[in-house]
C-alpha cells in the first residue's frame, strides 16, 4: 500500500500534468501557432502559395519530423506536397500545388490534419526574372483523445482506478475549419553553366499571409478564441563561387503570428560532386550540402543533404538552446525530407539562354 506522501506526490504530478495540458489547450485556442518544419526550403508551399510551379515543372516532397522525444510524448509531423505547371507559354503560366500535413502531439494525442490547394500565376518580366502571386484554400481538422488521461477524481485515496468517473464536464473532442492564404514572390535565376565556370546566380524573395479571416480555433466553441493571422517573410539565394565546385546558399525566414515572432537566418554550403554528361547523359549530376540555421533564442539547426539527378534526401537536427534545454538536455527534433523534381536541380545554360528557373 502506498504511503500518504507517495499518494500526495502522485496527485501533485497529475495536477501539474493537467495544468500543463490546460495551458497547452489554452495556448492552441487563444494564441495558436502553426506547425512548421526546420527544413523550410523543402516545404515551400507552407511558406508561400505563390511558389507553386515557379522553380520546376514538377516537384514532389515528403517530410517527417520527430520532436521533443527527450521531454515527454514526442511531437510527430508528416507532410506531403506536390506541384506542377499549367498552361505555360513564353511569358507566363500557372502553377498548381497540393499540400497535406498531419501532426500528432502529447499524451492526449492532439492531432492536426490539413489539406491545402494552391494556385499561382507567374509572369516573366525579363530574360531571367519572374514575379508570381498565389492563393491558397484549405480544410483543417483538430482532434484530441481524452480516454488515455488520468484525472484527480479517479484516485480513491490510495490507488488510481480508471473505472471511476473523471468528474470533468464533457467537451467537444474535434473541430473543423476552412483556411485561406495568399502571397507574392520575385524570382531571378540565370541558371548554371558547367562546373568549369559555376557562375550561377539565383534569388527568391517572397511575402505571404495566412488565416486572414481568423478562423475559430478552440475545442470549447468560443468564437472569440481565433487563430491569429500569420505573416511570412522569406528569401533565399544561390551563388556559385566562380571556377570552383562550391555554391553558397544563404536564406532567411520570418514568422509573425499574434504575439509570437520567429526569425531564422541560415547558410548552406553545397559542393557539386559531379555534373551531368554534356551529350550522352550517362553521368548524372550529384551534390552534397552541409550547413545550418539559427532559430533565434530557440535552436541551432544542423542540416545535411545529398542530391543525385532528380532526387534529394535531407537530414536535420534541432539542438535546443532555449530555456527548455534544462529539461530537453539541448535535444530538440530530428527531421528528414525526400524530394523529386523535374527537370533536375542542376540546370544548364543552353546557347547563351537560360532555362526556366
Amino acid at each position: 500500500m502506498k504511503t500518504i506522501n507517495q499518494i500526495s506526490n502522485i496527485v501533485l504530478r497529475k495536477a501539474a500534468f493537467l495544468a500543463l495540458l490546460f495551458s497547452a489547450l489554452l495556448n492552441f485556442s487563444v494564441s495558436a501557432q502553426d506547425i512548421h518544419f526546420s527544413q523550410f526550403d523543402e516545404t515551400q508551399l507552407q511558406l508561400n502559395p505563390a511558389d507553386a510551379g515557379v522553380q520546376h515543372e514538377v516537384r514532389i516532397i515528403t517530410n517527417y519530423k520527430n520532436q521533443w522525444q527527450s521531454v515527454g510524448s514526442p511531437y510527430k509531423t508528416f507532410a506531403f506536397s506536390g506541384e506542377t505547371r499549367l498552361l505555360r507559354d513564353k511569358k507566363h503560366h500557372l502553377g498548381l500545388g497540393l499540400d497535406v500535413f498531419s501532426d500528432k502531439s502529447g499524451d492526449a494525442n492532439l492531432k492536426s490534419n490539413q489539406l491545402n490547394l494552391s494556385l499561382s500565376g507567374i509572369i516573366k518580366v525579363s530574360e531571367f526574372s519572374f514575379v508570381s502571386a498565389g492563393l491558397m484554400g484549405g480544410f483543417a481538422q483538430r482532434s484530441i483523445t481524452l480516454d488515455g488521461l488520468e484525472w484527480g477524481n479517479q484516485y480513491n485515496g490510495t490507488n488510481y482506478e480508471a473505472s471511476l468517473p473523471t468528474g470533468e464536464v464533457a467537451e467537444p473532442v474535434a473541430f473543423n475549419f476552412f483556411d485561406l492564404g495568399a502571397g507574392a514572390e520575385y524570382s531571378y535565376g540565370n541558371s548554371e553553366m558547367y562546373i568549369s565556370a559555376n557562375d550561377s546566380r539565383r534569388l527568391n524573395i517572397g511575402f505571404s499571409i495566412f488565416h486572414p479571416h481568423n478562423p475559430s480555433y478552440t475545442f470549447y466553441g468560443d468564437k472569440t478564441q481565433n487563430l491569429h493571422t500569420k505573416y511570412v517573410f522569406h528569401g533565399d539565394a544561390s551563388v556559385g563561387v566562380k571556377n570552383t565546385n562550391l555554391i553558397l546558399k544563404p536564406s532567411y525566414i520570418v514568422f509573425i503570428q499574434g504575439a509570437t515572432k520567429e526569425v531564422t537566418p541560415g547558410l548552406i554550403f553545397q559542393y557539386v560532386l559531379q555534373e551531368a554528361s554534356k551529350y550522352t547523359g550517362n553521368k548524372k549530376p550529384a551534390a552534397f550540402s552541409v550547413g545550418g540555421y539559427y532559430r533565434m533564442k530557440d535552436a541551432f539547426i544542423a542540416v545535411a543533404k545529398f542530391e543525385y539527378s532528380n532526387y534529394a534526401i535531407g537530414l536535420s537536427y534541432d539542438v535546443n538552446l532555449s530555456k527548455l534545454r534544462t529539461v530537453s538536455k539541448t535535444r530538440g527534433g530530428f527531421e528528414i525530407s525526400l524530394r523529386f523534381i523535374s527537370p533536375s536541380a542542376f540546370g544548364k545554360r543552353i546557347s547563351g539562354k537560360s532555362k526556366f528557373i
